[in-house]
Formats: structure tokens, sequence, C-alpha cells
């Protein structure tokens, strides 16, 4: 807004946006693709997919693209720029402010609780907010050269379109039009500061303000006997309002009101809290009449009253466990590593035994009938019953 009250950031940036956000994302998408079809797909640049891909890797023009061009060489560097600024940044999910991905500062912006929505921007995004930066700047320019006097014009021009500018920023998620906003409220702060303030000469300022907490100071600790802590601050209370009368009798007289009335509503609290705790209390003498009536005559609630008192009592210089307990040795005795083994060479009987033969020599004497006995019972006694 300018000094003759028209709106002109904002009723230019607001329309703008939301013609904007009223265009289907797909029918962008397909139209920036249709007119860059050259830039429209890049395999650099889009290597990770899904929701937010482009915060997380391959969008950044000032840390991916620097390294495409260090690893694949400048020409693969242009057109994976080209893709994130004519295909990707005029979308509505736009793409990461340089140097405030996630590879870069996102990371730790987020950490501090800042959402990645303020961290991404698209052309809306980024030239509305530029427009309200470079508005913003004028008027804070003149405001601090000391030219910008506050009147029913600036007061729209900065506070009426800075308000706005932050509300809309802040509904928007978009860093720049908020910093426009600021630098309009701040505009105002100095404009306002140029209008109202007046020249005071430093000993006066600091004379009443030294004078007045001195005399402060007495007056607190000297004859309300209150404690160094309190005077003192009385005696900063006391300097504050005193310093305030010599830029302008009426900043005193508000400083002076809201210090009385924080001091009241103080004493108001205390008496309240006084009030609330002798409701919530009990009279240590009427709490001892009500326990010798009930005990009167009931012996049982005499003597539960009785173990219902605390039987352990609180030393005051109860002794302490030493602090320092047994430390055990590390140097025990260790096996030796240089120990006896058993060989494991050791003796087998043979698979191959020689056996005794079993081939029965007859006696030339001998009957023929005892021979037959003879190989019988030799069969009999030999396993399975196996005749060699």
């Amino acid at each position: 807004m300018d000094a003759n009250g028209s709106l002109d950031a904002t009723v230019t940036i607001v329309p703008g946006h939301l013609m904007y956000a009223q265009i289907p994302a797909d029918n962008l998408r397909h139209f920036v693709d249709g007119i860059f079809s050259g830039f429209a797909k890049n395999p650099i640049a889009d290597s990770v997919s899904g929701y937010g891909h482009r915060y997380v890797a391959g969008h950044d023009l000032l840390i991916d693209v620097p390294r495409t061009i260090s690893t694949h060489g400048p020409f693969e560097g242009l057109k994976q720029a080209g893709h994130i600024v004519l295909t990707d940044f005029p979308t509505k999910a736009g793409i990461p402010i340089p140097a405030f991905s996630q590879s870069g500062l996102g990371q730790l912006l987020e950490q501090a609780g800042i959402p990645r929505g303020w961290l991404q921007v698209n052309i809306s995004d980024a030239g509305w907010g530029i427009y309200a930066i470079s508005e913003g700047s004028n008027d804070l320019a003149v405001a601090l050269q000391g030219v910008l006097a506050m009147d029913q014009g600036v007061f729209f021009d900065t506070f009426v379109e800075g308000t706005l500018e932050v509300y809309f920023a802040v509904l928007w998620q978009n860093p720049f039009l908020l910093a426009g906003g600021l630098e309009n409220i701040f505009s105002g702060i100095v404009a306002s500061w140029n209008t109202l303030s007046v020249y005071v000469d430093p000993l006066d300022f600091f004379g009443a303000a030294g004078t007045s907490a001195l005399i402060g100071f007495v007056l607190a600790h000297g004859l309300a006997d209150e404690s160094l802590n309190d005077a003192g601050k009385d005696a900063i209370r006391s300097g504050t309002v005193g310093a305030l009368y010599t830029l302008s009798p009426a900043f005193g007289f508000g400083a002076l009101a809201g210090f009385t009335a924080y001091r009241l509503g103080g004493a108001l609290a205390k008496h309240q809290q006084k009030e609330m705790n002798a409701r919530l209390s009990i009279d240590e003498n009427s709490y001892r009449l009500l326990v010798e009536e009930i005990c009167n005559r009931n012996i049982p609630v005499r003597e539960l009253l009785v173990k219902a008192l605390p039987q352990f009592i609180l030393l005051d210089k109860a002794p302490t466990l030493p602090s320092e307990g047994t430390i055990l040795e590390s140097n025990g005795p260790r096996f030796s590593s240089t120990h006896l083994t058993f060989s494991t060479s050791a003796a087998y009987l043979q698979a191959n035994v020689r056996t005794i033969s079993t081939k029965i020599k007859n006696l030339s004497d001998d009957s023929p009938i005892l021979l037959d006995w003879y190989q019988t019972a030799l069969d009999q006694s030999r396993p399975n019953n196996n005749p060699q």
C-alpha cells in the first residue's frame, strides 16, 4: 500500500495465488511437460520416487546439481537443472529452497520443529513472495531513513498489509511472503517511533531514572521495611517510571498505572490464597478437642489413633554409609597356557585278527560214531551255526 491508501501488494498477491491454486495439478504438470518435453524426464533427479521425493533427493539446485556436474559432467548437470527449474518448479509440489533440502539444512530445521512445507516453494510462492519482499523493503528503507511518518495511509501500508501477508504466509507456508510481511510490520514500528519519539537529553533521562530508583529503594527498604530483594525490584520500577516521564508524561502515567495494577493484582492474589488456605486448614486446638471428644470412653478409637502415629524419628545428624567401597584385586592367578595334553595317536585293535582253526583232526583209532558227535557239538558251538 502506498501513501494514498491503496492495498497494492495485498490486492495483487492474494488473488494471484488463489488463481494459481484453482488450476488442477495434473493439467499444470502436463502443460509444463508438453512445453519442455526434452526436460520432462530426468533419471538422476528422479532417482527417488514417492510423495515428497523432490525434498528428499535430486532437486536441490545448490547441492544436487553441482554433485551431478562433478560425477557425470556439465551436460548432465545442465539437464538436471533444466528439469528442476522448467518442469518441477512451476508445479504445485514445487522444489526445495536451494540448500534447504533434506540433504542440506532441511534436516536440521526439521529437528528444530519447522515443517518441511516451509522449505519447499513453487513458482507462485516464490514470485509473490519476492514481490512482497521488494515492496516491504522499500517501506523499510524509507522508514530507516527517518522520513516515513505514521499516518492513516502508512498504518494500512505497514501494519495492516504486513499482518495480512503474515496470515496468508502461515496459511500457505510461504517463507518469502512471511519475510515480506515482517518487513512491513517492522517498517510500521520504525515509522511509529519516528513520529512519537522526541529528543531527550541523556543527562535528564538517566538522571531521572537514577533519582527515581534511589528514592524508591530508600522508601521501600527504610520506611516499608522490605527486604533487599523486594526493595531492589521496587527501585527498578521507580527508575523505569521516572525515565519514561522524561520521554512523555503519557508514557510515565501508563507505566505507573501498569505497575500499580500489577501490585494490586498481586496483593489480591495473596489475600485470596490466604483465605483459601484458611478454609482448607484445621485449627490445632479444635482438632485436639475433637479427638478427645471422640476418644472419650471409646478405647478402640484411641488405640487406633495411637497406632496410626508415626513410630520413627528422623535424626538431625543421621549416620551415613561410607561412599568408598572395597575394590576387588584384578591381578589374580591365571591358568598356564602351556599345559599338558593327551596324545591323539592312540593304539587300536586290528580289524582282521587271526582265529584258531576249527578243523578237527581225526585219530586213526577213533570210532566213526564219536567223530559224528564231535562234529555236531562243534557246529552247535559256532555263532549262527554256520559250519566252515
